[in-house]
């Protein structure tokens, strides 16, 4: 499916909005396109002559690219320059002078972007804190093991962030006990994380906004409960929704484990993976800027 932004792009106000919204409409791997036949000059000249009705250009590839970056959507073409097959009078173009123009000078503006089911946040969200005992519906009865921050703890970091599933890395850290040989701790591991209440489960919906880590480890996994988890959040795939059953948020998770796994091996992601949160020893004792102590801290940083 498609949807086209046809010579109005210039007349939105927050084209931001408008990228979201048309994203939201698209099915995986459809398209959205802006286009214009007159061209971007055109639009230029109409925001010279009135910035109020046109507050805005048509984008640049660049700005294109800008635009999408935190958006799920890839740029996949670009024309700024595009010769009509037909003149503005409605006569047939016979190609020879290479295309009608507007009066800028341009020829016609063509941009598209393909749905993708993931997007970048504008800025990093990094946590640390110990694990707590989840609500008896994590890795037996979705299949994943999942690693809780209590939310009595990560509230106030928790108030401004949206709710849905994110993705990103996990480290479980070691045991300080002498001995502990518990398989998988001190190692990065892929991550789908659920921000929210979990309205699935009527009745016994999280009473506070909670970060439930559903780890992706490629070895066995042994048992973490009350371990500190360092949690890194650098995607985002969907909003959170109430599913009308189980099997279909299972279905739905394990769609997104499916998304995050393949989003988590780009290079803008698996970077990721060697931020120094997760480097481990070297820095036992983070605490974020942003708030928190020894105990469960936290930080925001915008991607420039």
């Amino acid at each position: 499916d498609a949807v086209v932004v046809n010579a109005c792009f210039g007349n939105f106000y927050d084209v931001d909005a408008l990228l979201s919204a048309c994203a939201q409409s698209l099915k995986p791997n459809g398209v959205a396109c802006i286009t214009h036949p007159l061209g971007a000059g055109f639009v230029r000249k109409l925001h010279e002559e009135s910035p109020d009705t046109v507050p805005n250009f048509l984008p640049t590839r660049d700005e294109l690219d800008a635009l999408c970056s935190h958006q799920p959507l890839d740029p996949i073409e670009f024309e700024e320059d595009l010769p009509l097959p037909i003149s503005l009078d409605g006569d047939d173009y016979d190609g020879s002078s290479g295309g009608d123009v507007g009066e800028s000078g341009s020829g016609a503006y063509f941009a598209c972007a393909r749905r993708t089911p993931h997007s970048a946040l504008p800025r990093l969200m990094r946590f640390r804190g110990d694990v707590a005992k989840g609500y008896g519906r994590g890795g037996k009865k979705l299949g994943f093991p999942t690693a809780n921050l209590p939310s009595s703890l990560f509230a106030q970091a928790l108030a401004n962030v949206r709710t849905g599933v994110y993705f990103g890395w996990a480290v479980i850290e070691g045991s300080e006990t002498e001995g502990d040989d518990t398989p998988g701790l001190s190692i990065t591991h892929k991550a789908v994380v659920n921000v929210g209440y979990s309205p699935t489960f009527e009745g016994s919906e999280n009473v506070e906004k909670i970060i439930e880590a559903h780890l992706m480890p490629d070895e066995e996994l042994g048992d973490f409960y009350g371990q500190k988890m360092r949690l890194i959040l650098g995607g985002f795939l969907r909003p959170e929704r109430k599913f009308p059953s189980f099997p279909d948020l299972v279905a739905a998770i394990n769609n997104d484990v499916d998304c995050a796994k393949a989003a988590l091996d780009l290079e803008v992601f698996s970077t990721l993976r060697s931020d120094p949160l997760m480097s481990g020893d070297d820095d036992a004792d983070w605490i974020g800027r942003d708030g928190g102590d020894d105990e469960a801290s936290w930080e925001f940083e915008a991607i420039v």
